[in-house]
């Protein structure tokens, strides 16, 4: 196994805005994980069903209702699940001006703005929410994530990575 495809440990907000934004986005890539995998035609879709499902299920694996702000949460985040999500994100993207992707617009339409009262716009910033905090990437969060998955316990020193995090999160737009 080679170094890329080692799970990167990833904190996650149990911040409830956060949560229900990577809900909306997981809902939304399974929905066209769906979509695609009933026409068996990965170019209506821009990239194959299971890209689509791989990032959905990823996504989804963000969720929790757990909104204490003191709670750590660690996901182990595979390499091929963010890539996954990135390539449905530029998918996504591509559907703006586009002929090959207007299947895939139409379908947006058909089910963002009903079933979920936002526009494409409103998805884009909410995805990108979501791989702001996938991509996060501190040195010193990582050392806290071995010693949090070591049982070592969260010492007293460790409340200042924390607070890099949080601070990350927050010029990101998302809190915790």
């Amino acid at each position: 196994m080679n170094s890329t495809d080692v799970p990167r440990p990833v904190f996650l907000p149990s911040d409830p805005s956060w949560n229900a934004q990577a809900h909306l986005v997981g809902e939304v890539l399974h929905t066209m994980a769906a979509a695609a995998a009933r026409t068996l035609d990965d170019t209506r879709y821009l990239v194959p069903a299971l890209t689509w499902q791989v990032a959905a299920d990823q996504v989804r694996d963000c969720v929790t209702a757990d909104h204490h702000p003191d709670r750590l949460r660690i996901l182990l985040l595979p390499a091929h699940a963010l890539e996954a999500i990135w390539s449905c994100r530029t998918a996504l993207a591509r559907t703006t001006g586009h002929d090959d992707a207007e299947r895939l617009a139409g379908l947006l339409d058909s089910y963002l703005d009903p079933v979920h009262d936002i526009g494409l716009p409103g998805l884009m910033d909410a995805l990108d929410q979501v791989l702001a905090v996938l991509t996060l990437d501190l040195p010193a969060a990582r050392t806290l994530a071995t010693r949090v998955a070591l049982n070592s316990g969260i010492r007293e020193e460790d409340q200042e990575v924390l607070d890099e995090i949080r601070a990350a999160w927050r010029r990101t737009g998302t809190s915790s």
